[in-house]
């Protein structure tokens, strides 16, 4: 079973969730999740389940860590497209 690192959010009704660092970068990332996918997920749910209604890039980043802007193929910028957030 794979266990996250959950966090209480600054937002209202949603968690953060720390995922593990990037096998590009390195570096380590926070994602936003409603919380009642963040409870889905503490419940021994997939990430695939729980969090079905978030962007399919950024639910890889929780699964292995890979940030969508260093994905391989993807444009590289200088942060993630805020349309994947919504």
């Amino acid at each position: 079973m794979t266990r996250h690192a959950i966090y209480d959010s600054m937002q209202e009704v949603c968690a953060d969730i720390l995922t593990r660092s990037c096998p590009f970068c390195g570096q380590q990332g926070w994602i936003t999740v409603p919380q009642v996918g963040a409870d889905a997920l503490m419940d021994g749910r997939s990430v695939h389940e729980a969090l079905s209604e978030v962007d399919h890039r950024l639910r890889e980043q929780i699964i292995s860590g890979i940030h969508p802007r260093c994905y391989p193929g993807a444009e590289f910028g200088d942060g993630i497209d805020p349309a994947l957030l919504r």
